[in-house]
């Protein structure tokens, strides 16, 4: 039998819409039938009209409630769980808000500026027995769940150094300027140098086609032992050297 956990928005910017597109698509999309996500409400900082116009954008329920404050929005009795997606500098006030009006909280990252702000947070969940995260999506991912399968089952065998990488839906050249450093010199007493040019430098992003990794894997001499698609648009494996490189 599935639940259905009802959400307020804490913020209206750009994650916050990514977000709740997202939590509106039917779980099943994804094989999950256990619990179903509804936005009962949504709040801006200071203008209920801006909680209302994000509902428009983001197509959702217009029978969700708009709030101008973030403490109308934590003080409703029909939220269960706030997420929040104000600036890295307000997520301690805001998740702090949250947990003490009893609410769960999903937090954006980062989740705070400081170590000791996280701290309190998780504190202040465990003392309240609430649920409390950082939203860290890459974590639940099929390819995350997979790597941590491998490396408790020693299939890899000790991992020493771990590298990883973010990739985005790109093929292109992506420039990337190094400032000179210039001459120092006293103003009063020096004439002008000549500054050093600046350096642009140019980053190749690429999109891999179906195979293509794979292939870039085993021409070096790699082993694949896994490897697929994940839903955000990039390929991935998981590999071993060969045995002629061990």
């Amino acid at each position: 039998m599935s639940f259905t956990l009802r959400w307020g928005i804490l913020a209206t910017g750009w994650i916050a819409e990514t977000f709740s597109k997202d939590l509106l698509t039917n779980p099943a999309t994804r094989d999950v039938s256990d619990v179903a996500h509804r936005i009962v409400a949504v709040s801006s900082s200071r203008d209920a009209q801006k909680a209302r116009d994000f509902l428009t954008k983001i197509d959702g329920p217009q029978e969700a409630k708009t709030y101008g404050s973030y403490a109308e929005l934590v003080a409703d009795p029909d939220v269960d769980i706030i997420y929040v997606a104000t600036p890295h500098s307000h997520h301690f006030q805001n998740a702090m808000l949250a947990l003490r009006a009893g609410k769960h909280v999903l937090c954006e990252k980062a989740l705070t500026v400081t170590a000791e702000q996280a701290r309190r947070l998780v504190a202040t969940a465990r003392e309240k027995n609430l649920f409390f995260m950082e939203a860290v999506w890459t974590r639940y991912q099929p390819l995350s769940l997979k790597v941590r399968e491998l490396v408790q089952a020693g299939e890899i065998g000790t991992v020493s150094r771990v590298t990883a990488d973010l990739s985005f839906n790109n093929d292109q050249l992506v420039p990337w300027v190094t400032k000179a450093n210039q001459p120092k010199r006293d103003a009063a007493v020096e004439p002008a140098a000549e500054e050093k040019p600046d350096e642009t430098w140019h980053r190749y992003y690429h999109l891999y086609k179906e195979g293509e990794l794979d292939a870039d894997v085993q021409a070096v001499g790699g082993v694949v032992l896994e490897s697929g698609y994940e839903r955000d648009n990039y390929w991935w494996a998981i590999c071993s050297r060969g045995p002629d490189e061990r």
